[in-house]
């Protein structure tokens, strides 16, 4: 099982539906690492689900600063079957940090 994370956007384009705008895609990875994430949040990744990514940047960027400021404790939460680590789980939770900046107004995605 994985996480695939994207931000998306309704957008009126004039026709009777609106169309739906994708301006990040943050990727897939594997949910080996969702402990880590979970313990950096205080909740699981999985609850920003359709949250939007203004609102979600603070709670990010806690999670992007305690991951950096403990990395052994985090390194030891390596998951034993070798998909996923410390460093692919920090550059995923930047990547959807970074992209939250980039579209406050965007909601998020997530299928695991």
């Amino acid at each position: 099982m994985s996480y695939d994370i994207s931000l998306y956007m309704t957008v009126d384009t004039g026709g009777p539906e609106p169309a739906e705008f994708r301006p990040a895609d943050i990727g897939n990875y594997t949910s080996n690492v969702s402990p880590m994430w979970t313990k950096a949040l205080g909740h699981r990744l999985a609850d920003l689900a359709d949250a939007y990514a203004g609102d979600s940047f603070p709670a990010l960027q806690r999670a992007v600063a305690a991951m950096e400021a403990e990395p052994d404790e985090y390194r030891a939460m390596n998951p034993k079957n070798g998909w996923g680590d410390y460093d692919g789980a920090l550059n995923y939770l930047r990547a959807l940090r970074d992209a939250c900046a980039a579209y406050p107004k965007a909601r998020i995605y997530i299928s695991c």
